[in-house]
C-alpha cells in the first residue's frame, strides 16, 4: 500500500482544476440558459455533469475561466459553488486506462466521490475529472504510478 504520509518532492500543491456547481430548477431550458450566459462572456465549457433530482438539478462544470464564469452566473442569479478536482490523463487501454487510475486510488484507500470526462482536448488525449476525499494524497499516489495530472492552466 502507498504511504500517504510521504511528502511530495517539490512540496508544492498538486495541479488542480476548478469545478463550478450550479443549482438549477428542474425545468425545460435551464441548462441552455446557463450555456447562453457563459457564451456571452466567451467562456468555454470543458466538461459537464448533471445530477438530476425531482425538483432541481446540480450542474457540475469545468470551464476555461472559472472566476469569470462564477461572476457571470452569480450576476444572473445562479447559486454557484467552487471546488477543486483532479484532472487525470488516462493511460492507453493496454496500460490499464481508467482501471489503472481507480486501482491506484483503491490501493491507497482513497475514496472517489465522482468521476466524469472532460471534453476532448486539442491533443485528443482522454482526461477525467476526479473528486476524491484528499486531493494531495491522491495526486501523490497517481503521480507515483506514472499518471499525468493536468491543472487549470492546461485548459486555456
Amino acid at each position: 500500500m502507498y504511504d500517504i504520509a510521504e511528502e511530495r518532492d517539490d512540496r508544492s500543491s498538486p495541479p488542480l482544476i476548478k469545478q463550478l456547481s450550479i443549482f438549477l430548477p428542474n425545468r425545460v431550458g435551464a441548462l441552455l440558459a446557463v450555456t447562453r450566459c457563459l457564451d456571452a462572456y466567451a467562456i468555454r465549457i470543458c466538461a459537464l455533469s448533471i445530477l438530476d433530482a425531482a425538483d432541481h438539478a446540480v450542474l457540475r462544470i469545468i470551464v476555461d475561466h472559472p472566476g469569470l464564469a462564477q461572476e457571470a452566473l452569480s450576476t444572473e442569479g445562479y447559486a454557484v459553488f467552487e471546488s477543486d478536482v483532479l484532472g487525470v490523463v488516462l493511460p492507453a487501454a493496454d496500460s490499464g486506462g481508467i482501471k489503472a487510475v481507480l486501482s491506484a486510488l483503491l490501493l491507497a484507500e482513497l475514496n472517489v466521490h465522482y468521476v466524469y470526462s472532460l471534453i476532448a482536448m486539442s491533443t485528443g488525449t482522454p482526461i477525467v475529472a476526479i473528486s476524491v476525499e484528499d486531493s494531495d494524497s491522491a495526486a501523490q499516489v497517481l503521480e507515483s504510478k506514472g499518471l499525468e495530472l493536468i491543472g487549470q492552466a492546461e485548459l486555456l
